[in-house]
């Protein structure tokens, strides 16, 4: 007979020699298979184990004895565990989400302070039934592709060794080994939409395909191969699109809509934005075949104009007032429009390609960063000559929205750098101190 643990331990490669783990163990029948389990195979590769109980405190004694009992199955299988209490409906309440989400959102937190402090992974004991419940209430709940992925196999430190194993198969493994395990009086009401699918749905589903668990894994694991690629053809669709102050809308168009659907989400969290609806995603992806407007959530906006999409935050934020001296900033940060910016003192020039010419500690010693002012003026040593900022920013096709929200290093009226304009050069220096400015945005400049 088959042991879906070792498969998926071995298909995903959970586990590798060496490994410490310590398993979310809640003291169900699932997380006591699994730390049983892993512990079966703690010689084999050679693992570190350990164990992690968080007491909700919703339950009352019952969850005290959760609680015990956690301590006394550890202790047996001589697994060092981590208890921790939290108050979730305390919490929830105060964050005003429910239960159910609050307790997901301390566990996950607990996990990730745990794994870094003892460099381990986590092993979660989600179960192909799991999985098939989560699809079904994506599937309820409104999805996309993602959502079609379920529950991952693993996630950064997270592992679930158990995701090729059933429900009937956990309860088995319980039997044969004489496991005792606890009940969470919660999962056997419909109280929680989980349980819903599970007594309800699911229940019925399996009258019909009695493998219907394993067939949605096929389905999950199509979907995944799928988003593989989609997010490797997004990738490289929103490398080729991306201009210095936004997107090309042109660029955008010529994919196919499943491409262009993606493109639109990964820009607006690219630029601080959450991922927008379906309905945000056809508003925007209409208006870049002809311009437009979308209000997105929170102060954001999606905005096509010349051709250009750019995603907008609608509350500018500077970290200064009118102007601020260059020196001031020096290997420091500043935010310009939502924007942040490094100026970031060279030492090694050798880091550095496409031959730039640097401002010298003395070219900048009056110089302020500021916004665009009447009489601005700019050298462009290349064809060594000046042009008022105004024809500059034309000849670059900077946004007229944008050309009164950009930084530059001014002394007076002569520009020194400006945010948008590469090929700005003043003049050569022997001076060792230059200085290169950074955009979080991925545009890097020489000052």
């Amino acid at each position: 007979m088959s042991n879906p643990f070792l498969t998926a331990v071995n298909k995903y490669k959970l586990i590798e020699k060496n490994d410490s783990v310590a398993v979310a163990l809640s003291g169900g029948a699932d997380s006591v298979s699994l730390l049983h389990m892993l512990c079966s195979v703690k010689e084999k590769y050679n693992l570190t184990l350990y164990a992690i109980h968080i007491n909700h405190m919703i339950r009352g004694e019952e969850a005290e004895r959760d609680e015990e009992f956690c301590r006394e199955f550890c202790k047996k299988l001589s697994v060092k565990l981590f208890v921790k209490k939290i108050n979730v409906p305390s919490i929830a309440e105060k964050e005003k989400i429910s239960t159910e989400l609050c307790g997901r959102n301390v566990r996950y937190k607990e996990f990730d302070e745990l794994s870094k402090k003892l460099n381990c992974k986590i092993a979660t004991a989600h179960t192909l039934s799991d999985n098939a419940e989560t699809l079904m209430i994506n599937l309820v709940r409104g999805t996309s592709l993602n959502g079609l992925c379920a529950i991952p196999e693993r996630r950064d430190y997270i592992i679930r060794p158990l995701i090729l194993c059933d429900r009937a198969y956990i309860e088995n493994y319980c039997r044969e080994n004489s496991l005792d395990y606890v009940t969470d009086s919660t999962n056997l009401t419909d109280d929680y939409t989980r349980n819903k699918i599970r007594h309800n749905v699911i229940t019925e589903l399996k009258k019909i395909n009695p493998s219907f668990e394993a067939s949605l894994k096929r389905l999950c694991d199509d979907a995944k191969l799928l988003s593989v690629y989609l997010d490797k053809q997004t990738d490289k669709a929103v490398a080729d699109s991306r201009l210095a102050f936004g997107y090309s809308a042109k660029k955008i168009c010529e994919q196919d809509k499943i491409i262009r659907q993606n493109v639109i989400k990964k820009i607006c969290v690219e630029n601080g934005a959450d991922i927008p609806e379906h309905i945000h995603i056809e508003l925007i992806d209409n208006a870049l075949f002809e311009s437009g407007c979308v209000d997105l959530c929170g102060n954001f906006r999606a905005v096509v104009k010349q051709g250009i999409l750019r995603i907008e935050n609608t509350e500018a934020v500077n970290n200064f007032g009118e102007e601020i001296l260059f020196a001031d900033v020096i290997n420091k940060e500043f935010t310009f429009d939502n924007i942040k910016y490094f100026v970031k003192e060279i030492t090694d020039f050798d880091d550095l390609t496409d031959n730039p010419i640097y401002l010298s500690e003395k070219e900048t010693k009056n110089a302020v960063i500021r916004t665009r002012r009447q009489g601005d003026k700019i050298f462009f040593k290349d064809r060594n000559i000046t042009k008022p900022l105004r024809k500059a920013m034309n000849e670059f096709k900077i946004p007229s929205e944008l050309r009164d929200r950009l930084p530059l290093v001014a002394v007076n009226n002569e520009i020194l750098w400006c945010d948008g304009i590469n090929s700005v050069q003043t003049s050569y220096s022997a001076e060792k101190r230059k200085f290169i400015i950074i955009c979080e945005q991925g545009r890097t400049f020489c000052a």
